[in-house]
């Protein structure tokens, strides 16, 4: 028995390390595994800070404490981007696309203010894109209520009164930022080691596997933690950007770390399942690419899906990466994001790498019983 043991993880290393040598042999690859997720972080970063806040010009025609109170109202509204710009500066940056709106402070503002007067204040927008003009129309909204609130409080005399689910708020950039690491390590995960199992069909060394007299998932598990050892470092290279860069300070550092090896460990076996089956590079490359996206909008990157229609929350439910968000969310910053509990999310996560696992091993034999 112990023998036999033995002999099984002999045939893992020695298959781990085959591939680890075959995939080195292309160091562009190895990079790109390593860079993949930080570039994802990268670009959709620049995505939802160029989308997140309408840039707008605010002209202050008055400088008084009321003008100012104003401004500052606006600036709380988490709607504006806000710049301070002459009228003609103003003009010039909205009729030239620039800018979603400029609000134009009056030269009475305090006066009128002061004696309970009724004042107009103009607000030009640029209408092109309906979401960003939605959010001007919000903000001017809850600008106006603000200042009043802290300006005049005797005469707003309903207020909300704010109960938080958690201790701090967390930016849009940081919260995007914990789902994108599961985004980049699905990609990486998936991309390699569906490339280096169709390899072996490209090149004609998957004869020699499915003749050597041992067990099929062993050569699997060999071939898994060829990649998993590969793509280690994009792990690293990413935490330490989220953390040190981009802010997001870990509630549990090792639940972080923990989470993020699964999750890398889950897509490579996705990957060689994907690989086995297809038995094409180009073709791995290209489902990769197709399906990124789609299960990236759906598993609730931008927010939980608890908040989505339905149909949604039922599609988001069949992913692992929306799992793998969830445990992530809950490790970097204690939030919960659906309602199965911590514990669950990675037993359903775990159970996936199995069934990967299990699609790879019938591939494989399948693929056995054909030659």
């Amino acid at each position: 028995m112990l023998q036999s043991f033995n002999s099984l993880l002999q045939v893992i290393w020695a298959c781990t390390i085959k591939d680890i040598k075959s995939v080195w042999t292309e160091r562009s690859t190895v990079l790109r595994t390593i860079f993949l997720p930080l570039d994802y972080l990268i670009v959709l970063s620049l995505f939802a800070l160029s989308s997140s806040n309408a840039p707008t010009a605010v002209v202050m025609l008055d400088h008084g404490p009321y003008a100012q109170a104003f401004y500052q109202a606006m600036s709380h509204a988490h709607s504006f981007r806000l710049m301070t710009m002459t009228a003609s500066e103003a003009h010039a940056q909205l009729v030239g696309g620039h800018l979603v709106a400029v609000v134009t402070i009056p030269a009475d503002f305090d006066t009128a203010v002061a004696h309970a007067h009724a004042i107009q204040i103009p607000v030009d927008i640029n209408n092109l894109e309906e979401d960003l003009t939605d959010d001007a129309h919000r903000a001017m909204g809850l600008t106006v209520t603000s200042f009043y609130a802290h300006s005049f409080p005797n005469l707003v005399s309903i207020i909300t009164q704010e109960q938080d689910a958690y201790r701090e708020d967390t930016d849009y950039i940081p919260f995007l930022a914990i789902s994108i690491i599961v985004v980049g390590l699905m990609v990486t995960g998936i991309l390699q080691a569906g490339t280096a199992a169709a390899r072996e069909w490209e090149k004609g060394t998957i004869k020699e596997l499915l003749l050597a007299p041992t067990h099929m998932w062993a050569i699997l598990v060999g071939k898994m933690l060829a990649i998993f050892f590969i793509g280690l470092p994009s792990i690293v290279v990413v935490l330490t950007i989220v953390v040190f860069v981009v802010g997001d300070f870990p509630t549990n550092l090792a639940l972080v770390v923990g989470v993020s090896m699964l999750t890398l460990l889950v897509f490579v076996a996705a990957g060689v399942a994907l690989g086995m089956a297809l038995k094409e590079r180009t073709t791995v490359t290209t489902i990769n690419r197709a399906l990124a996206v789609p299960l990236f909008v759906l598993s609730g990157v931008f927010a939980p899906i608890s908040f989505s229609t339905p149909a949604v929350n039922v599609l988001a439910r069949l992913s692992p990466v929306h799992y793998a968000i969830v445990i992530e969310q809950y490790a970097f910053k204690s939030f919960v994001t659906n309602t199965l509990g911590p514990l669950v999310n990675l037993l359903v996560l775990a159970g996936y790498g199995l069934v990967f696992i299990a699609l790879a091993t019938i591939a494989m034999r399948f693929s056995k019983v054909a030659h």
